[in-house]
C-alpha cells in the first residue's frame, strides 16, 4: 500500500517524493491500521486506506506546488472599482513595509492584458508598482512600449526581473538562490524582490541617455510610412534627419563599436553597442571614423553623414533596438 501511494504521487503529479515525506506517510499508515483493528467491516478499511492513498499526496502536491508553481492570476481591469486591483494593491502596500523590514518576501504574479488607453504611467499609478519593476519583468525596450492586448506580468511587490543563468545572477546581485524567483513562462529570467536599477539603467529605458546624433531636421519619424521608392506602407524602424552631406555625426550613448562598414540598403553603417541589450545603428554615412572593436564616448564623432545606400538625398538614417527590437527614439537634447 505504502509503495502503490508513491507509484500513484509520483505518476500522477511529476514531482519528486522527499523521503521525509514516505517516512511521515509509513508512520501514518502504521498508525492508521492499529486504529482499523477495531473496525470489524471489512468494505470500511477499504474506503478508509483508499481515502488516505488519495488524499496524502494531494495535500503534499498543494503544499509543494504552492513553492514551485505559480500559476498567474488574471487581473481583468485596472479600474479602481475592482476588488482584485483592491487586493493587488493592499498587498503591494504591505510588502513594501516588510522589504523595508527586511522581511523575505514570496512574489505572486499576475497577467493583465492591456487595454487601448492604458498606458506604462497609468499601468504604474493603478497597481502601485514602479519604473524598474514594470520594465524589467516585461523585458520592455522603452517606456513607450506598449502595445495593446500585449500581456504583461503584474508582480504583488516591488523588484526587478533579470536573464542569465541562476549562479551568474547570484554572484553578479549578491543574493541568495532561495530569494530568486522563477518568473512564470519566462526562461532564465528571474524576478528579485526589493532591487532597483542604477541610474544609468534607468537612462536607457526611458532613452534620456540618447542625444541627438547630427543637426538637422527629422525628415522622416518611426512607424508605419510610404516607402519613397515603391509608396507602398511600410514600417520605418528608425528615424531620418535631413542634413548636409560631411555634417559631423556624433556617438548618441556610450558604447563599442560592433560594425563599421558598408551594408546592403544602409550603404555606409555604423553599429555601437551600448549597455542593457541596447544599439544605435547610424546609416548613408558619407565617411567612417570609428573601427570594430573601438570604445565611443558620447558625443564623439564617428563619421560624416551622406547618401550612400537606398537613399533619396543626403540624410542620417538613425536606430535604437534593444535585443534586436526596435525602439522609437527619444532624444534628450532637441539639436
Amino acid at each position: 500500500m505504502i509503495q502503490f501511494t508513491a507509484c500513484f504521487f509520483v505518476k500522477n503529479r511529476s514531482v519528486e517524493v522527499n523521503p521525509l515525506f514516505l517516512t511521515c506517510i509509513k508512520l501514518l499508515y502504521i498508525k492508521l491500521k492499529y486504529i482499523l483493528r477495531y473496525i470489524k467491516l471489512k468494505y470500511v478499511k477499504t474506503v478508509i486506506l483508499m481515502c488516505f492513498v488519495l488524499y496524502v499526496p494531494s495535500a503534499y502536491s498543494h503544499i509543494s506546488h504552492s513553492d514551485s508553481i505559480n500559476k498567474p492570476e488574471v487581473l481583468k481591469s485596472l479600474e479602481y472599482s475592482n476588488a482584485n486591483l483592491q487586493v493587488l494593491r493592499n498587498e503591494v502596500k504591505v510588502n513594501l513595509k516588510k522589504v523595508a523590514s527586511g522581511v523575505r518576501i514570496k512574489p505572486v504574479f499576475r497577467k493583465y492584458a492591456l487595454k487601448k488607453q492604458d498606458s506604462f504611467f497609468l499601468v504604474m499609478t493603478r497597481t502601485m508598482l514602479d519604473h524598474d519593476t514594470l520594465s524589467s519583468i516585461n523585458n520592455l525596450a522603452s517606456l513607450w512600449d506598449v502595445k495593446k492586448n500585449a500581456e504583461w506580468i503584474i508582480p504583488n511587490v516591488r523588484g526587478i526581473a533579470v536573464a542569465g543563468k541562476k549562479e551568474s545572477i547570484q554572484k553578479k546581485y549578491n543574493v541568495a538562490a532561495l530569494n530568486l524567483y522563477k518568473i512564470p513562462g519566462k526562461k532564465e529570467r528571474y524576478f528579485i524582490a526589493g532591487f532597483s536599477f542604477d541610474d544609468k539603467e534607468r537612462k536607457y529605458l526611458d532613452l534620456t541617455i540618447f542625444i541627438r546624433p547630427v543637426k538637422g531636421r527629422v525628415s522622416s519619424q518611426y512607424g508605419s510610412r510610404k516607402d519613397p521608392f515603391h509608396q507602398k506602407h511600410k514600417f520605418h524602424k528608425g528615424v531620418d534627419i535631413a542634413c548636409k552631406t560631411g555634417s559631423r555625426v556624433i556617438s548618441s550613448a556610450p558604447g563599442r563599436v560592433v560594425f563599421a562598414g558598408k551594408r546592403g540598403g544602409y550603404g555606409n553603417l555604423i553599429i555601437i553597442e551600448h549597455r542593457n541589450g541596447y544599439r544605435s545603428m547610424y546609416g548613408h554615412l558619407h565617411k567612417i571614423k570609428v573601427r570594430v572593436g573601438q570604445n565611443v564616448r558620447i558625443g564623439q564623432t564617428i563619421a560624416l553623414s551622406g547618401s550612400t545606400g537606398r537613399s533619396t538625398g543626403p540624410h542620417l538614417h538613425f536606430e535604437i533596438s534593444r535585443r534586436g527590437k526596435p525602439v522609437r527614439p527619444h532624444f534628450k537634447n532637441k539639436g
